[in-house]
């Protein structure tokens, strides 16, 4: 019976090659130019009243080239990112950068991997994104095993990073971290019902290892670990998401990591026009930074735009942790044309204190308002303007006094995304 299933499984595999041979091979050439204006009066934190707002425009401009088939994959993305008038046109400073540059191979049926700089994003984003909002976008050089088979996906990846070729070690700081390891699993429990687990092993030097360590390799390990348990099915106007996430080992001061957070969200689509969502998220706090523990959840290298308000108030959880309230309408005008309203209530796990006295939780209140129209296949255009409703406590949160006097808080943009497809062809083996 062995002898069987192994022939078995090398028939397979040799059926799949012959039948690679005679597939279709896709080679596409596409771009991006992605111009966008921001007015800032108040963004990150209430500006005071004698400072005047910050408006600025930046593009990010990229060029890339796919060739897929069925046994072989590369992508090769070059990447420019600039603010207007940050670099004179007549400046010899190289400006291009590779921001994926990645080749994804079939190992055998199901199982494939994919090497070199590539983007990645899991679940809603949480963690691990390509942070598409960022003028510059998140990518990383690692290797990463694919699995998928029926319902079941695992994905396996690991990176390792210096500066430069080197016969003997030497303390690395160029990235957030020299080592990073991770395993995703999803599983399809039920029709729409979707069971995803991750877990992230992040390896840092500790600050000291200049002069501590020397050349030898000392590394401390951060772990994050958790799930999400998503259902969304087409037939069915309800949707839910819930996330948790906890946090242990050490990060890279040597603080014992206890972090952890939880999130649930729910969507009701009202009509062919309108739909909504309501939502919560919790980060825990850190209110003791002396006891040698790191309590407060770090968001890895997820989407910060995405998440706790667009103005991006708390983007790092407080002391005393951050709890997000928040309700969204999306109303889609017609085939082209959608806006988007969202309200946040934000508030702190924990009371805070001035000057020895309690204040309470309230950080106050934030509205974001998107409107996006497609203008053709290639063109989108965006608008957004967010407002802070802020009050004492967040003056205070962000070392102030609780009677500063600020401006109020604004936030708008334009944003044109331009991603035009010069060359795609098919070409078919004979």
């Amino acid at each position: 019976m062995k002898v069987l299933g192994k022939r078995c499984f090398w028939i397979t595999v040799a059926a799949t090659v012959c039948a690679c041979k005679m597939n279709a091979q896709t080679v596409a050439i596409d771009g991006e130019f992605r111009p966008r204006a921001e007015y800032r009066d108040g963004f990150g934190a209430p500006l005071p009243e004698n400072n005047d707002p910050g408006i600025f425009a930046f593009q990010r401009t990229r060029l890339g080239a796919n060739f897929s088939s069925a046994i072989l994959k590369t992508q090769f993305t070059i990447q420019d990112t600039r603010s207007f008038g940050k670099t004179s046109p007549n400046s010899e400073i190289a400006t291009l950068g590779v921001y994926e540059a990645w080749a994804e191979m079939l190992l055998m049926p199901g199982l494939s991997v994919k090497v070199g700089r590539q983007a990645i994003s899991y679940d809603d984003n949480r963690l691990l994104s390509a942070s598409n909002w960022s003028n510059t976008g998140n990518s990383h050089d690692l290797a990463l095993f694919k699995y998928n088979v029926n319902d079941f996906q695992g994905h396996l990846g690991f990176a390792y990073n210096n500066a430069s070729a080197i016969s003997s070690e030497t303390v690395y700081s160029t990235s957030k971290y020299r080592y990073l390891g991770f395993l995703w699993l999803s599983k399809g429990l039920a029709k729409g019902l979707t069971l995803t687990a991750i877990g992230v092993d992040q390896g840092v030097q500790p600050t000291s290892d200049a002069t501590k360590y020397g050349t030898k390799i000392n590394m401390n390990h951060g772990y994050t670990y958790g799930g999400n348990l998503k259902y969304s099915n087409e037939s069915c106007p309800f949707s839910a998401l819930g996330t948790t996430y906890f946090q242990g080992g050490k990060n890279q001061t040597g603080d014992d990591m206890s972090g952890y957070m939880a999130a649930v969200k729910l969507s009701y689509k009202i009509s062919p026009v309108f739909a909504a969502s309501l939502g919560t998220d919790y980060l825990s706090g850190d209110d003791n930074k002396t006891d040698g523990k790191q309590k407060n959840f770090s968001k890895l290298y997820g989407a910060n735009h995405s998440f706790n308000g667009s103005m991006e108030y708390w983007s790092t959880p407080l002391n005393e942790g951050l709890l997000d309230y928040y309700g969204s309408v999306n109303a889609k005008i017609n085939k082209k044309t959608s806006i988007e309203g969202t309200f946040h209530a934000f508030s702190t796990g924990k009371d805070m204190t001035n000057k020895g006295a309690s204040i309470g939780k309230s950080l106050g209140s934030e509205l974001d308002i998107c409107f996006n129209y497609k203008m053709n296949e290639w063109t989108n255009f965006q608008a957004g303007w967010s407002t802070y409703f802020a009050n004492d406590n967040t003056r205070i949160a962000k070392g102030m006094t609780a009677d500063a006097k600020t401006r109020f808080p604004q936030w708008g943009y334009v944003m044109l995304t331009v991603s035009p497809s010069y060359l795609k062809s098919i070409f078919t083996d004979k």
